[in-house]
């Protein structure tokens, strides 16, 4: 499985960072809008006014954990969407991927492009485990996600079909839970058919003896 970086540089951006304050309410700015709520309206779900959620947003107070976990959950979303790690420049970056490299063998080559203009950069985890999981889930429902916006008709459809990708990642790992849940019920219902299968043959077997 591989991530393909087409410009892992883009352009040129302050490398003071901002501050965690600031970071967390344009996450939660993004969110609340793009599920269309009101800050009022997300303000009433939390106990709160639309004055205190506009200052989350502005970066003038930072959620405490518990109001974090408090706002995640009426948003839907995982607490981790708000918060999430601190990628702020491109040396935030760097050391994610360092640590990728560390932990997860992962590995940075490069690979021509479909486009004329000639190679791009690649990582490459080429070792199975949760991580490869994820990742080959995260893949397939991106690959999907762009084949539904190529089919689209309208802006609008486009708009619900980004919305419900989005959601998919800010509530991660919910999806990939639920899908192994269900895999777990099917497995134990199918077992449980077996048995019973195997009881009704039984007993269709002693009834023509």
């Amino acid at each position: 499985m591989s991530i393909t970086i087409d410009n892992p540089f883009g352009q040129p951006i302050e490398l003071s960072g901002n501050s965690a304050a600031l970071r967390v309410g344009r996450r939660i700015r993004k969110i609340r809008t793009e599920k269309g709520l009101s800050q009022a309206e997300l303000g009433a779900m939390v106990g709160l006014t639309a004055d205190r959620i506009q200052k989350y947003e502005n970066g003038a107070r930072k959620p405490k954990s518990g109001m974090l976990e408090q706002l995640a959950y009426a948003l839907g979303v995982n607490t981790l969407a708000l918060e999430g790690p601190v990628i702020d420049n491109y040396i935030d970056v760097m050391f994610a991927f360092f640590e990728l490299e560390d932990a997860f063998n992962m590995r940075i080559e490069k690979k021509p492009k479909d486009q004329p203009a000639g190679l791009c950069l690649c990582l490459d985890f080429n070792s199975e485990g949760a991580l490869y999981d994820c990742m080959k889930e995260w893949y397939e429902i991106y690959t999907m996600t762009q084949a539904q916006l190529e089919a689209a008709a309208t802006e609008e459809e486009k708009a619900e079909i980004s919305k419900a990708y989005h959601m998919w990642e800010w509530s991660f790992p919910q999806a990939l839970l639920d899908k192994s849940d269900k895999s777990r019920k099917k497995a134990s219902l199918k077992r449980k058919i077996d048995e019973l299968q195997k009881a009704y043959d039984k007993l269709d077997s002693e009834e023509d003896e």
